[in-house]
């Protein structure tokens, strides 16, 4: 590892991370100001006198605000299509497989039902774990703000969204591309942490991003124990799939809580020691760069 890898790797990162975020911002940006336009052609212009003027402002801004987070699932679906065609893009400028340079690679057929319970067992635990933790009562509020919005959406634009899109934008960005760019300059434990950090930022909330930030470190070892991004794709896809299926359930007893809550508990434990003794892969951890990437992804 030198210091000229760490900082060409972190380039890299930063790079993908852009485009991400970039499309991210400027949907949202576009849209609030298409909003903005139409909200105020509703207003009598005589209304905005001087003595009106900063009221309305408030009233167009709140107005705004939850056009956004009415069509917040539409935005993010926006988004990530022009995120993967820009990627799409990069990699074929370069000459590049795009699947192969995402880490897109198969799997064999044996472990898709072991990926797929372990997000659905780990999801279903989190969140009946979360209702435990005395959290401010500020943080389980907003939490509770942005989890409405998949449950107000509709089913079909929450499914494509959240369980399909997200899952596979998510997972190319953060580990396909950003881990994988960042591992090559740095020990792998670290970009492991720096990767699921930037993750966990990007879902907002404190109490998103602490479990996001977690199992964004999980899914980055399932990177390292495949060596392939599908099966992180899996645990995310059936990770979200389960979220979705969890908003729309209601109250349950305290005997129905526990039992799901232990059995949940035990099967996520169950189904990672099965992955980390039945993987083809070993994981080293070391302080020395990862410039041999084992993934052949971009180099």
């Amino acid at each position: 590892m030198t210091i000229k890898g760490f900082f060409k790797s972190c380039a890299k990162a930063l790079l993908y991370f852009a485009i991400y975020f970039g499309w991210q911002l400027i949907v949202v940006n576009w849209t609030s100001m298409a909003a903005s336009v139409q909200v105020t052609s509703t207003y009598d212009p005589a209304a905005f006198s001087p003595e009106n003027y900063e009221t309305l402002m408030l009233e167009i801004n709140d107005r705004v605000y939850d056009i956004i987070m009415r069509y917040s699932l539409h935005l993010t679906l926006l988004s990530g299509i022009l995120t993967l065609l820009t990627y799409f893009i990069v990699f074929k400028a370069r000459h590049k497989q795009p699947l192969a340079e995402a880490g897109l690679t198969k799997l064999p057929i044996g472990q898709l039902p072991v990926l797929i319970a372990l997000g659905a067992a780990l999801n279903i635990f989190i969140s009946l774990a979360i209702t435990l933790i005395p959290f401010p009562a500020d943080w389980v509020e907003s939490y509770s703000e942005s989890s409405s919005v998949l449950t107000e959406s509709g089913i079909l634009i929450t499914l494509v969204t959240s369980v399909i899109a997200a899952p596979l934008v998510e997972e190319i960005t953060f580990r396909g591309l950003i881990y994988s760019r960042l591992k090559q300059g740095m020990p792998m434990f670290a970009a492991m942490i720096i990767s699921a950090w930037v993750f966990g930022m990007m879902h907002g909330t404190v109490i998103w991003f602490l479990y996001a930030a977690l199992i964004g470190l999980l899914l980055s070892w399932i990177y390292e124990k495949y060596h392939s991004l599908t099966a992180s794709v899996l645990v995310h896809f059936s990770f979200n799939l389960f979220g979705s299926l969890m908003e729309l359930i209601g109250g349950m007893s305290d005997v129905a809580f526990l039992l799901m809550l232990t059995a949940s508990g035990i099967a996520s434990v169950a189904l990672l020691i099965f992955i980390q003794r039945n993987s083809p892969h070993k994981i080293e951890f070391s302080f020395a760069g990862n410039s041999g990437d084992q993934n052949n992804l971009l180099q």
